[in-house]
């Protein structure tokens, strides 16, 4: 056991301690508080969206505003709950209502601006800071209207409006802000004269090269939308203000669990958490075999191609060297999430106000079920199968150019259950969720899905059983693979790896 023990070691070592995983260390945190202040740089410095509305009933380039208003009022909120769920030193359930986070919705922005607004929530949250927080700044306007009184003079149909704004939009010409500085038209929005409500109403037209970002697209098809339901309103004897009062309801509305006690059945962000933290570290799972497998044939050619396998097996034997080897890499497996962990402790510490930030939901989750024992158990289990794989693949072969005859076919049995892990998550004890927990390779897989959906305890016992009893057959062909290859001259054929695999071990 001690040989096993020290090849581990140096296994583990050679990586841990090589150059790249130390720089790796190092860059970790410094890459985490770089991508934090990168997203609000780009939070800060996105362009502002220029675009201009010809409209020639009129009365439609308010309604737009409107919906502007509304929707930079809403991302404000938003900014606003995200600022004191970190801000607040002990919860930001501690503010009045509204300014504590909640949901974002009409009636929430009108309680919000008849509070006070952003003046008062400022100081509501004031005495509840944390030391040396930083005040809270609102968001830049997405989207701004460029007044077209000089830039479509004359125009008076959407045919010449198209010819004049063309340039503009292929970006050949800019247009000027309001604030005097140029930009370039983003999109234009066109109403013809007969738009409105009906099939036969013509439509509204919204022009623009960026086919990606079609946020203006959705806020301007809103807009237009409410407008003609105002107009409808309107013509039914109400008042525009009755619209915004019906859309300013919100239906209270809550989901609970039928396997709890009425007064624990309510869904919290805790449960959500544990629902989907399963199918997190399933690929977390999947991602790490494979990068440890990979490691694992790498280092095994190398050694091989190197001579440097005959040193070590003049001092232990092919089993003790194939022990040692699995268990350290193994080690370095488990070294990097063990670092992301911590990572995500330390920033929780830091930035996270309480448990019922998501941060702290999934520290719980992880820390107060078995779930991390079920991770670890399963991880060990599907390393195991696909490591002993790796492994016999690198015996049998000289260079990475002889393993990619067997690697392809290790390739699909890897990543064959992606396109099913969706159906496993969404229904974690129908047939395919079933069929994948029954299969040993996938049944880490599998069960990992399904860990938060109580699935048959007879079936994860069951499938875990036949997992093991493969595993331990696997380890047995392929364990005599390493030995009877790994000293070999000449890579065996494929023809050949069958007869090595039946051959006990010199």
């Amino acid at each position: 056991m001690k040989q096993v023990l020290l090849i581990a070691l140096r296994e583990y070592k050679q990586y841990v301690l090589s150059r790249g995983f130390l720089i790796f260390l190092l860059m970790f945190p410094v890459s985490l508080v770089a991508v934090t202040a990168a997203m609000g740089l780009v939070e800060r410095n996105k362009p502002v969206r220029a675009f201009v509305v010809y409209d020639e009933t009129g009365q439609y380039a308010d309604d737009i505003d409107r919906e502007i208003e509304r929707r930079y009022r809403f991302g404000a909120i938003r900014a606003w709950d995200d600022y004191v769920g970190a801000a607040v030193a002990d919860g930001a359930e501690a503010l009045p209502e509204p300014f504590a986070p909640a949901q974002v919705n009409d009636a929430r922005l009108k309680a919000f601006e008849a509070a006070g607004g952003f003046e008062a929530a400022r100081q509501a949250a004031a005495p509840l800071l944390r030391e040396g927080a930083p005040d809270f700044e609102l968001p830049r306007q997405q989207f701004e209207r460029v007044k077209t009184d000089a830039l479509l003079q004359g125009v008076t149909s959407l045919e010449d409006a198209e010819e004049v704004l063309r340039p503009y939009l292929l970006g050949e010409r800019d247009v000027m802000r309001a604030e005097g500085a140029t930009t370039p038209l983003f999109a234009a929005v066109m109403v013809p004269r007969d738009f409105g409500e009906g099939d036969e109403a013509a439509a509204a037209q919204y022009w623009s090269r960026n086919l990606t970002d079609n946020a203006l697209e959705d806020l301007v098809g809103n807009a237009l939308t409410s407008a003609l339901k105002r107009q409808a309103i309107a013509d039914m004897g109400l008042s525009e203000e009755a619209l915004d009062d019906v859309a300013a309801i919100s239906a209270p509305f809550n989901s609970y669990r039928p396997d709890r006690a009425a007064e624990d059945a309510q869904l919290s962000l805790k449960d959500r958490v544990e629902t989907g933290l399963p199918a997190a570290l399933t690929y977390m799972l999947l991602v790490i075999i494979f990068g440890v497998g990979n490691l694992l044939l790498t280092n095994t050619i190398e050694e091989r191609s190197n001579k440097i396998v005959e040193i070590l097996l003049s001092s232990v034997t092919a089993e003790q060297l194939m022990m040692g080897k699995l268990i350290g890499i193994a080690a370095v497996g488990l070294t990097m999430p063990a670092i992301f962990l911590f990572g995500g402790l330390a920033a929780s510490a830091t930035i996270s106000s309480a448990g019922d930030s998501f941060m702290g939901a999934a520290i719980g989750t992880l820390f107060g079920s078995p779930l991390l024992l079920i991770y670890l158990f399963y991880f060990f289990c599907a390393y195991a199968i696909f490591a002993m794989i790796f492994l016999a693949i690198g015996a049998v072969s000289n260079s990475l150019q002889d393993a990619q005859s067997y690697m392809g076919p290790v390739m699909i049995l890897v990543f064959a259950p992606l396109p099913f892990m969706i159906m496993v998550f969404q229904n974690p004890n129908g047939f395919i969720a079933t069929l994948l927990t029954w299969i040993p390779i996938y049944t880490p897989y599998a069960v990992m899905m399904r860990a938060a959906a109580d699935p048959p305890l007879w079936e994860v016992l069951g499938a875990t059983a036949l997992m093991l009893a493969f595993a331990a057959l696997l380890a047995r062909f392929m364990g005599r693979i390493f030995r009877n290859a790994i000293l070999q001259a000449s890579p065996p054929k494929a023809r050949e790896v069958w007869r090595l695999a039946r051959r006990e071990g010199v």
